[in-house]
């Protein structure tokens, strides 16, 4: 059940997306001052979980970011991310999260050659992951649940519609205990990723 909402959220997202990027082609000419209407980008991650079952976790891996301004200094960005932690200590299982997250982002300064923002973020997260219960007992599983995001970050203009993208995030997800209880897991994430603009920024 919960891949299969993992698979429904991250097509409903995808196909927003595909559906903003067939928009941005309506938008080339930007008015001066103004964003591009559409961007996209992918990068990498790090993420450091924090939980009452495990010790902290180091996870690398991989995000994927839309962005969609509708508004002066408001845009709507669809976030996946992909990390990814070689073993959980004691065990011989590795920690893997799957996130698919949309929201609101607001510009705080918002230039040609570059802005800050900052965003809040909610969807889905699945976590598959394992701890050692009593007895020496491994327990591994999976759960996907409600999670959400909120952050910061800023865009830098390299050549034409090329940019850098930074962000800075709290992400909170959900694991299972060993009595099948739901354990909250606390994320910091750090990301960076360059991003192709649909459409100009006024020179």
């Amino acid at each position: 059940m919960g891949i299969d909402w993992i698979r429904i959220i991250s097509f409903c997202l995808i196909s927003c997306g595909a559906q903003l990027f067939a928009q941005s082609g309506l938008r080339g000419n930007a008015p001066a001052g103004t964003a591009s209407a559409f961007e996209a980008g992918l990068g990498c991650v790090f993420m450091s979980m924090t939980s009452a079952e495990t010790a902290r976790l180091n996870l690398v891996g991989v995000d994927a970011n839309s962005v969609l301004q509708f508004a002066p200094r408001w845009g709507a960005v669809v976030d996946l991310t992909f990390a990814r932690a070689a073993n959980v200590p004691g065990t011989g299982h590795s920690d893997k999260v799957f996130s698919a997250l949309a929201g609101p982002e607001f510009f705080l300064i918002d230039r040609i050659r570059g802005n800050l923002f900052v965003h809040g973020l909610a969807g889905v997260a699945l976590v598959d992951s394992a701890f050692l219960a009593a007895d020496s007992f491994e327990f591994h599983g999976y759960a996907a649940r409600f999670s959400y995001a909120f952050g910061a970050g800023a865009e830098v203009t390299v050549h034409g519609p090329i940019a850098v993208r930074v962000t800075g995030d709290y992400q909170r997800t959900t694991f299972v205990n060993s009595v099948l209880g739901t354990v909250p897991q606390n994320n910091l994430r750090l990301g960076t990723s360059l991003l192709y603009r649909f459409g100009s920024r006024a020179q």
